[in-house]
């Protein structure tokens, strides 16, 4: 690997880790859908760098923990993506997809003899769900957001992960139909679509925490305004203090010209 992929595959590792820190640090780590978009991210993190060997293991160890932490990837994704959605059809669409994913990753992985090829086919198989469904949900979203005027930031997320799934799912048909001619850029293109779609995501999620903000303070605004002049809806002398009737209805004395008329 020449120094300037080697650069971008280092970069690319460690950009996955600002969502990770940015949803702990918005407190979102309780969400159980943003805990494992944090998971997924952290599973590109790991693999990315026990493929570059920026971390030494025996190469069966790093095989074993690249190979799982790059199937996972897509089925904890597919977890993320039940945020997205109520509809029953979907949510059964994706539980299905993701059990089946981990069915058949299991299955391989037991019977075959770990190598690079087997590890990019399962990726084919997780990555081919997470593109298609993500693509529905972000049709809906983008409905929504034309014509309701509202969940314009979950289109902007699910954008960034339809570009990246697709552009995976493109890359890996490429390697599956030939190999040898793909192999050398395939993992700079990973990292560079990796890299891109990060960013997105990572100013999605800010951008939820500011819009959730901009809705509260007109609401807490309106709140104040009104217990101001709440005091004044059924102000009535009966329901006034004695000390602070004779206040106003003996004023009279202090002005002697009015009290003539």
């Amino acid at each position: 690997m020449n120094q300037s992929n080697s650069t971008l595959q280092l970069i690319s590792a460690l950009i996955v880790l600002i969502p990770v820190a940015i949803i702990f640090i918005k407190q979102k780590g309780s969400n159980k859908y943003f805990l494992a978009l944090a998971a997924a991210n952290l599973m590109f993190f790991i693999s990315s760098f026990l493929l570059n060997k920026f971390v030494a293991l025996p190469a069966s160890v790093s095989n074993l923990i690249s190979t799982f932490a790059n199937v996972l990837q897509a089925p904890l994704t597919l977890m993320f993506l039940l945020y997205f959605t109520d509809n029953k059809k979907i949510e059964n669409a994706i539980r299905y997809s993701l059990f089946s994913v981990l069915a058949i990753s299991l299955l391989a992985i037991s019977l075959s003899n770990l190598n690079n090829q087997l590890t990019l086919n399962l990726m084919t198989l997780g990555v081919a769900p997470v593109f298609i469904i993500g693509s529905i949900l972000f049709i809906q979203h983008v409905k929504t957001s034309v014509y309701e005027n509202k969940g314009s930031n979950n289109a902007f997320m699910l954008s960034s992960i339809v570009f990246a799934y697709g552009s995976y799912l493109l890359l890996l048909t490429l390697n599956f139909i030939s190999p040898e001619k793909h192999a050398t850029d395939l993992r700079s293109l990973f990292g560079l679509i990796t890299i891109i779609s990060t960013a997105f995501v990572s100013i999605s999620i800010l951008l939820m925490d500011m819009k959730a903000a901009a809705k509260e303070t007109p609401a807490v605004e309106a709140k104040k305004e009104n217990v101001a002049f709440a005091q004044w809806e059924n102000f009535n002398l009966a329901s006034t203090p004695e000390i602070a009737k004779n206040s106003v209805t003996n004023i009279s004395k202090y002005y002697p010209s009015y009290s003539k008329n």
